[in-house]
């Protein structure tokens, strides 16, 4: 049936004064909490580097491209069964090395004199088993009385003489055991000296600072309370680069939300945070690291909760001081009702949606929100899947306003 022009002139004009508005539907999925904070990332194992003793620093180690050690440098610890790491520099130790070569030789001439003194007891103890078999003889003749007696006591004198020979060789042979300990120990002490004379790489890592070179005399470290005056009066600062730890402030009134093992994304860059989030963080754009510690108590200087962050994946994006903003995942929730935060209006602090209803009108619906992340909100009561909500051009319409539906996007 074809309409009228007047009819046709009626729902036309209808459709105009109808306010353009676009709207979503109500979806369910999942959602995340998060609390933002701002922090310094940090090697997790960082060693500030000095000689122990003082004197001029005779050698600098090279890398593996033969250029002395230097800020940036790769370094390397101790592999399994080593003591000792990469020797990375070095003061004069000529006069160190004299005594434990001094030492060295006390300590061989210990083991000499307790090999002789081995060999002469292993000798005692022959003639002591030889005493006692002539004495043995001795004794049965002279009972039939076909010895004299004189021989017979220097008999028993021969034995008590190699009795007392054994005695001495074993007390020989202790005090020969006994100065090759003191030596021994002698020589580990000079060598703990020379030691000091050394600095090594105590793991693999990389020179943050040097602030020595071959040729300066070197004094010992000044006196330091923070790690930047412990920085400046080291020879050498060696940094992990392969776990950071992030110290965040969050501000007090998440504290509740706070607890150890949450995940945390951090990057340099918010953009990059925010794209990654986009995608359920399912590249490698960012870091990601884990709640390791939460302070019981509020900073007095910075009223807020002093949160450690270490890195579990992506520590290669940062560097050791970078500044880095954190996203810590305080709750996640799946299967819910959840509308974009665009759908929200505020009256009197309480929020409301605008809903389409069937015959294309405005309905202001009171809801009751949940977790709100930085795009969605959700609803745990006024809302079921599949509603129409209006996102844009809320502020053209009230309660019963007749409203069309567009496409495109809207500028309110």
């Amino acid at each position: 049936m074809l309409l009228s022009c007047t009819a046709f002139s009626s729902v036309a004009t209808s459709q105009v004064n109808r306010q353009p508005v676009r709207a979503v539907a109500v979806e369910t999925g999942t959602v995340y909490d998060w609390a933002f904070s701002e922090g310094v990332a940090q090697g997790i194992r960082r060693e500030y580097l000095s000689f122990e003793k003082g004197g001029k620093i005779t050698f600098i180690a090279s890398d593996d491209n033969q250029i002395p050690l230097r800020a940036g440098s790769r370094v390397y610890g101790p592999k399994a069964g080593e003591k000792f790491g990469q020797l990375l520099a070095r003061v004069d130790e000529r006069a160190d090395i004299e005594s434990v070569r001094e030492f060295e030789a006390a300590l061989n001439a210990a083991r000499l004199r307790i090999a002789q003194a081995d060999s002469q007891l292993k000798q005692v103890e022959n003639n002591l088993q030889l005493a006692k078999n002539s004495f043995a003889r001795n004794e049965s003749v002279w009972k039939k009385k076909l010895i004299p007696k004189e021989k017979y006591e220097a008999s028993r004198t021969e034995l008590l003489n190699a009795k007392e020979s054994l005695t001495t060789a074993k007390a020989e042979l202790a005090t020969a055991k006994s100065q090759e300990k003191s030596a021994l120990a002698q020589l580990n002490q000079a060598k703990v000296a020379l030691e000091k004379t050394s600095i090594f790489a105590p793991f693999d890592g990389v020179l943050r600072k040097v602030n020595v070179r071959q040729g300066d005399y070197w004094g010992g470290p000044a006196a330091a309370t923070s790690d930047r005056q412990r920085e400046a009066s080291s020879a050498m600062v060696v940094v992990d680069t392969r776990e950071y730890e992030v110290t965040l402030n969050v501000p007090y009134y998440a504290g509740d939300k706070l607890q150890e093992n949450q995940a945390v994304f951090l990057s340099w860059s918010p953009a990059k945070l925010l794209a990654a989030a986009k995608s359920g963080f399912s590249g490698d754009q960012v870091t990601q690291g884990v709640v390791y510690s939460v302070s019981p108590s509020i900073n007095l200087e910075q009223r807020a909760i002093e949160v450690k962050v270490h890195t579990r994946s992506g520590a290669g994006l940062l560097k050791d001081g970078m500044h880095v903003t954190a996203w810590i995942m305080v709750a996640k929730k799946e299967n819910v009702t959840l509308v974009p935060n665009s759908a929200i209006v505020t009256r009197n602090n309480k929020p409301f949606v605008y809903a389409v209803t069937e015959q294309s009108k405005a309905e202001l619906v009171a809801v009751q929100t949940g977790i709100e992340d930085l795009n969605q909100v959700e609803i745990t009561r006024g809302l079921s899947a599949g509603m129409q909500v209006i996102t844009e051009g809320k502020h053209k319409v009230v309660n019963g306003s007749d409203v069309r539906l567009v496409q495109e996007s809207l500028n309110e």
